[in-house]
């Protein structure tokens, strides 16, 4: 058994049986990890405030066949995040993004430093998505400025989709669902 204390993000909170809870983390020291969180809805948990999508937490990991939360202590809830309905639906797209965009257990100093302060600032950014997820891909290796459209080679692309990681022009796009594309351009 290994224990790993962390300053993480929560990126979701899912439920796994009649108490506990499944909670997405992307962590400073650990990549994303998904953890297992005991009694997480019963009523006189100590983790489930704490555990929320959005929020900064120092958290206690245990690592035994799996992942477990044992602590967790709020550092910066983002309650100004959740005050205006439209940045709290782009916060939450962002986290949807950096959990489809990572893998388990592949730490990035540079893409949590971004994402936090991302975050952070994210209201004076909600003009500029497209320059947050054009900066965030360029992080991952995803770099548009040399990249061709994945189904009509053309060099000039505005979307990027993010469950199958590729690049598209703005007429290939207009055949894509609008919450599956990113506007980078």
């Amino acid at each position: 058994m290994t224990e790993y204390f962390t300053e993480a993000f929560v990126i979701d909170k899912k439920a796994n049986g009649e108490l506990d809870g499944l909670v997405v983390l992307y962590t400073k020291s650990l990549g994303r990890v998904t953890a297992k969180a005991k009694s997480l809805k019963k009523i006189t948990s100590k983790l489930n405030g704490h555990l929320e999508p959005l929020n900064f937490v120092g958290c206690r990991l245990i690592e035994k066949s799996g992942f477990q939360i044992i602590d967790a202590l709020t550092l910066h809830n983002n309650s100004h995040l959740r005050k205006d309905e439209q940045i709290y639906s782009q916060s939450l797209k962002l986290l949807r993004f950096v959990e489809v965009m990572t893998f388990d257990l592949q730490p990035d100093a540079r893409f949590y430093a971004a994402i936090k302060k991302i975050l952070e600032h994210f209201v004076d950014y909600k003009d500029k998505q497209k320059i947050i997820y054009f900066h965030l891909l360029k992080i991952l290796g995803f770099d548009s400025t040399f990249a061709l459209c994945a189904r009509c080679q053309k060099k000039e692309v505005d979307f990027f989709k993010i469950d199958d990681h590729i690049f598209l022009c703005e007429k290939c796009s207009l055949k894509i669902p609008e919450g599956e594309l990113i506007l980078i351009k």
